[in-house]
């Protein structure tokens, strides 16, 4: 299906179908390029339709997304991350759960640095306009590993005035106290 939108897309940039002559329509058809969509389910492949003679390179903005990683193998790898999983357990995990390489290490990398920027915003934030009526904190014990010991994840969370509910504060702690 999505190669056959990729063919389709193509047909409307260049204002004909395939087996229309070319005409006075600038650019012409000129092969493939291999593409690849890493999903959840594993790696599709697919050949992304290019086009020759213009000015400027024609990118398919359905092609765009091939060659990048889905949403739902991010949300894996985040996940794993959370989970306590090294950045190398994770490549491994995936890998043994879909049957092929799906993911670098630098892959596995970026996700989770951008994880840990969008924690540090989130941290940082400014609370200064929240009208707060009650404020709670509490500290819940989650296991870093499966069958391993359990760390302190110390919560602030408040009900503003108009009956919003803010989570303040998230971060680790080895008692409640």
């Amino acid at each position: 299906m999505l190669q056959e939108a990729l063919e389709q897309e193509q047909a409307a940039e260049l204002g004909r179908d395939r087996e229309e002559p070319r005409g006075d329509a600038g650019g012409y058809r000129k092969g493939y390029e291999n593409g690849t969509l890493k999903t959840g389910e594993g790696v599709l492949r697919v050949n992304l339709p290019q086009i020759r003679g213009r000015d400027e390179p024609y990118r398919s903005p359905l092609g765009s997304p091939v060659a990048r990683t889905s949403d739902v193998l991010q949300q894996l790898i985040i996940e794993r991350d959370v989970g306590g999983l090294s950045q190398r357990d994770i490549e491994y995990s995936l890998e043994q759960a879909l049957g092929q390489f799906v993911l670098s290490k630098s892959t596995v990398s970026e996700l989770t640095e951008s994880l840990a920027e969008e924690y540090e915003t989130f941290r940082t934030r400014d609370l200064s306009e929240e009208a707060v009526a009650d404020l709670f904190i509490d500290t819940v014990y989650e296991p870093l590993r499966r069958w391993g010991s359990k760390t302190g994840v110390l919560c602030g969370w408040a009900i503003c005035e108009d009956g919003r509910k803010v989570v303040h504060s998230l971060s680790t702690a080895q008692s409640e106290s």
